[in-house]
């Protein structure tokens, strides 16, 4: 099976600092066995369950000089013991021992010569736990189908019997088979003398897809091209720092409900302002808006393979908005100005660019960029990567025992020096912070500011519910490998049970309501109580760093203040106004604190 130009792209651009695999730390109570695996047992089960993902046993067999794109081959050596480890977290066994293990896991890249993946079964937790990390190269899958093999790993109940319909992810041979002898020359001719005609193509689709977003009338605010520079905009290295923590998906939603945004709006306000605070100790506050690339799923008619098939959008964070809630509703509007310029640009845009240059071609760029450091030279593209990926929507279980958190680990690489990745699960959200460890020396700092970015918004939407619901932080701070506290369920409706982590989707622009209708439609109760929140909880309103309200107003802040039963509340609410003086800068070499 032929690569597509996207799988082929993370092959292509992989180097020493750049690997481009992904991981899923996978947290599982052992308390039964008081933490010891049974690891012939666990051999036993992972071999059982591998033929239902046929791309672990296929190999790469490259193009000669790289002038066409790689294929996948069934691996006559296939022996899954050579992909399976061991590994003994170090006393105390913590989460930030646990969190080194994975970093220290993750430096090295994968073995080309052998289908792109390993397992790893640790051990030495504290509290009775045991680990597993699955660690797989991103040409072989993105967030989705990721999420998707954690349901044919790991069981839907505790007896081990595959009670739950799993999406198959099928590897024909008959597609796009491995040319041989003389024919493997002629692929490689036709790719070469194919090239101009696919740049053609791709200029083409890309102008009349610029052209159609910007008729949309917001591709300003979707696509804001002053964004600052931040330490995570440099050159990274080869260590890496990691941390997590898991949030509550129910008290997300309380939060959506709430102010009438939707799940993905709410993580990408707690991670802004998370990064906000961060970037605040070190005594780095931008005075603009920090900017996030989402990822996007780009499949479409429902079907889903192995493989990537994704896209990407920008939307603006507002941490220049020092109100969590007023932040969290420009989010809002800044995700909706996005969706609509992403449908119409298109969802294979992306793919479609990869698909035009050859894979050499590709590395060679690559190269050129880490060797003149042009992530220094040239204007930033965003300040993170933050991805929220649908999950198991119900406990999973291996070898009986309930797994308790999937945390990821997605890609950081020159001016993309921060990723954050969540994944729901059950009833929460795990999430997984990586970066360049010079970048970000403790990222258990950021990961336990996320929890307290939620908190200040359920603190908010309680207040104004006239309800008395203490935020859970003990359970989503929790180390891994400490139960989490049973959190008392909100009165307020979780959502659409249908869709419990309300992916970011591309919508096409002629779904996308006029941003009047839809504030009318959804917006105009977050909007009114706005004014109401603000006078309730003036204690958690102003966060550390910039002044409340900027020089010029962005388009987000302008379209929620034009709300007619906004203006009226402000005639009434009074906000804390004055920010919170700067905190003093933090050496970014100083070391790690907390738990």
């Amino acid at each position: 099976m032929k690569l597509s130009g996207l799988d082929s792209a993370f092959l292509a651009l992989e180097s020493e600092t750049w690997p481009m695999h992904v991981i899923c730390l996978t947290v599982v109570d052992a308390s039964d066995t008081e933490g010891r695996v049974d690891f012939p047992a666990f051999a036993e089960t992972l071999a059982a369950r591998l033929p239902r993902l046929p791309l672990l046993s296929r190999k790469l067999v490259h193009s000669p000089w790289g002038l066409s794109r790689p294929h996948w081959v069934p691996d006559p050596d296939f022996d899954f013991r050579n992909h399976l480890h061991r590994a003994t977290v170090p006393a105390p066994g913590g989460r930030r021992e646990l969190a080194l293990l994975a970093a220290e896991i993750y430096r090295n890249r994968l073995d080309r010569d052998r289908p792109l993946w390993e397992w790893w079964v640790v051990d030495g937790l504290e509290n009775n736990r045991i680990a597993h990390l699955w660690k797989v190269h991103h040409a072989c899958i993105d967030g989705r189908a990721g999420a998707s093999m954690q349901e044919v790993f790991f069981d839907a109940d505790p007896h081990g019997a595959v009670s739950r319909e799993v999406v198959p992810l099928p590897m024909p041979d008959e597609e796009d088979p491995l040319p041989e002898g003389l024919a493997r020359y002629g692929e490689l001719a036709k790719s070469v003398a194919g090239m101009p005609v696919r740049l053609a193509g791709r200029i083409g689709t890309t102008v009349q897809g610029a052209v159609s977003a910007a008729m949309t009338g917001r591709l300003a605010q979707a696509m804001p091209l002053n964004m600052p520079r931040t330490r995570f905009n440099g050159q990274v290295g080869k260590e890496r720092s990691y941390g997590f923590c898991t949030v509550s998906l129910s008290d997300v939603k309380t939060v959506k409900n709430t102010f009438g945004v939707k799940v993905n709006d709410v993580v990408l306000a707690i991670v802004g302002g998370a990064i906000r605070e961060q970037l605040d100790t070190f005594g780095e506050t931008p005075d603009k808006q920090l900017v996030g690339t989402v990822p996007v799923d780009a499949t479409k008619g429902g079907t889903r393979s192995s493989g990537n098939l994704i896209t990407g959008m920008l939307v603006g964070l507002s941490t220049d908005v020092a109100d969590p809630a007023e932040r969290l509703l420009c989010v809002h509007e800044n995700a909706l100005a996005s969706k609509a310029v992403q449908g119409a640009l298109g969802n294979d845009m992306l793919a479609n660019l990869a698909d035009t240059p050859p894979p050499a071609l590709m590395g060679l760029g690559g190269d050129v960029f880490r060797g003149v450091n042009a992530a220094s030279l040239l204007p930033p593209v965003c300040n993170a990567v933050i991805s929220n990926v649908p999950g198991p929507r119900a406990a999973l279980y291996s070898q009986g025992r309930k797994v308790e958190a999937f945390h990821s680990m997605g890609i950081v690489a020159d001016g993309f020096g921060l990723f954050v990745g969540g994944m729901s699960y059950d009833d929460q959200i795990d999430i997984g912070v990586l970066a360049d460890k010079e970048m970000l020396p403790d990222p258990f700092a950021l990961a336990d500011s996320i929890v307290e970015q939620l908190n200040m918004l359920l603190k908010a939407a309680h207040e104004f519910a006239g309800t008395s619901v203490e935020p859970a932080v003990e359970s989503a701070v929790a180390p891994a490998g400490e139960p989490a506290a049973e959190t008392p369920a909100p009165d307020t409706p979780h959502g659409d049970p249908a869709d419990p982590a309300d992916p970011i989707d591309p919508v096409d622009l002629a779904e996308l309501p006029e941003p009047s209708a839809h504030r009318a439609a959804a917006g105009e109760t977050a909007a009114a109580v706005l004014g109401g929140v603000v006078a309730a909880v003036g204690d958690v309103a102003a966060a550390p760093g910039v002044p409340l309200v900027p020089a010029q107003k962005s388009a987000a802040q302008k379209s929620a203040a034009q709300h007619p039963r906004r203006k009226a509340a402000e005639g009434t609410a009074k906000a804390a106004a004055t920010p919170r003086p700067r905190r003093k800068p933090a050496s970014a070499a100083a070391p790690a604190t907390g738990a």
